[in-house]
């Protein structure tokens, strides 16, 4: 039996400005994002959870505490490997980039990441989470490329930026993972060493 990790979004943010929020702070789920968490919560609510971790943005957090409030006993651990890609358009108008094709990493350089520096990151993460929970279901709450560049890495190709624009190429069912929607791993072992099985699923 495969370690199962049910990699989710986080729910739909209140952004009146419609900005690309990143790493900023001050950005917290909206009344739909709160329905939408339940909604996840409820879908995952007869899984044999063992943990549940989180990216330390406000929105993720959120996000996996109404999570856990249908897990018996567990409470959501922080940590910095699912945390939301460093990117040098936070504030940026969305539809600005839209119009670019969500291209945040084109031209990048340190400290902004690339997406195998994000990927490379979440690796980590995963093969941690086949270590400490080897057999056993965990559920972790990030962000979309954080989700997108694993799917696209359990597709065998290494991810792009521009990919981003056409995941359905990749096997992806929608554009782009919706909030609060989750991708299944299944892991036999560090996923450097064997590529994980996937599966998304939008719980409402």
């Amino acid at each position: 039996m495969a370690t199962r990790l049910y990699l989710m979004r986080h729910g739909h943010v209140h952004n009146p400005t419609n900005i690309l929020y990143g790493r900023l702070p001050g950005f917290r789920l909206s009344e739909l994002g709160i329905q939408q968490a339940q909604a996840a919560g409820e879908w995952l609510a007869d899984k044999p959870i063992k943990a549940i971790y989180s990216s330390p943005m406000e929105r993720a957090r959120q996000t996996a505490s109404i999570v856990a409030q249908r897990q018996d006993a567990l409470s959501p651990q922080i940590d910095e490997r699912i945390l939301e890609v460093l990117t040098p358009y936070e504030g940026r108008p969305i539809a600005e980039l839209a119009a670019a094709g969500w291209d945040l990493y084109s031209g990048n350089e340190p400290p902004y990441e690339s997406p195998e520096m994000a990927l490379e990151r979440v690796l980590d993460f995963m093969a941690h989470i086949a270590a400490a929970h080897n057999n056993e279901s965990v559920v972790a709450v990030a962000h979309g490329d954080i989700l997108v560049f694993p799917w696209l890495y359990a597709q065998g190709v290494e991810p792009d930026a521009l990919m981003k624009d056409r995941l359905i190429e990749y096997a992806l069912p929608v554009d782009y993972p919706a909030t609060a929607s989750i991708m299944t791993f299944e892991l036999d072992g560090p996923p450097r060493e064997a590529l994980p099985k996937v599966r998304y699923d939008c719980p409402y």
